[in-house]
């Protein structure tokens, strides 16, 4: 039992009630039996997302209402609105992104993007992340290119959103540092990335001399 199953429990539960519907009257409707319907209602079983479709659609409702998806307010009305939900998403240690920015000087555009790093040990949830982010761009695809419409784009989030509610985000440890230790620290980020930085040059050295040593080798057949 998770808690996850009980929420979606609870709602299906008070949705058959304000349907004045039985319990052995949905499972009728369903094709369940009366002791499954139990199960779903108490979150001892969480329904697949068929069945949800379908409760869903006998008691008048829609499965985003099940998930909790329908009850939660998502504000996108201005540029501000966007930049507060990234700067709350950074606030988060199970998740972690990196910004990119390039500037194209040959033709003077420039870019800049939002990366999650799929093997990165210390955020739990960037490989969930970077597997929700294909599926999406595969779905929205489907989409723009008309092989679906936009019934099936809602259908589709809305089961990931079941799939994907009991994986919950911590948040950071923020720490409260005196200047003198933010100064140390700083210091040893420095460091850090300095020798970071002179083993990736090794690495590149490294590289060169195998490849010059492999076309020296070529010529000289």
């Amino acid at each position: 039992m998770s808690f996850r199953s009980i929420e979606i429990g609870e709602r299906i539960r008070d949705a058959r009630k304000a349907a004045n519907m039985s319990q052995t009257e949905l499972a009728d409707r369903l094709n369940k039996s009366l002791r499954t319907i139990q199960k779903y209602e108490s979150g001892d079983i969480l329904p697949p997302l068929d069945v949800i479709d379908a409760i869903a659609e006998v008691l008048d409702t829609t499965t985003a209402h099940f998930i909790g998806y329908g009850n939660k307010e998502i504000h996108l009305d201005s540029f501000s609105d966007v930049a507060a939900f990234l700067y709350e998403l950074n606030k988060k240690s199970s998740l972690r992104f990196e910004i990119g920015v390039k500037y194209h000087s040959s033709h003077g555009k420039w870019e800049c993007s939002i990366c999650f790093d799929g093997d990165d040990p210390n955020a739990e949830l960037n490989g969930e992340m970077c597997v929700f982010l294909k599926r999406f761009r595969d779905a929205r695809e489907d989409v723009e290119t008309y092989w679906a419409d936009w019934n099936f784009f809602d259908s589709w989030i809305e089961h990931q959103l079941i799939d994907y509610g009991d994986y919950k985000l911590r948040d950071k440890e923020i720490e409260v540092l005196s200047l003198q230790e933010r100064k140390r620290r700083r210091y040893e980020w420095e460091d850090m990335m300095e020798e970071k930085e002179k083993k990736a040059a090794e690495e590149r050295a490294k590289k060169m001399e195998e490849l010059y040593g492999k076309r020296n080798s070529n010529s000289d057949k």
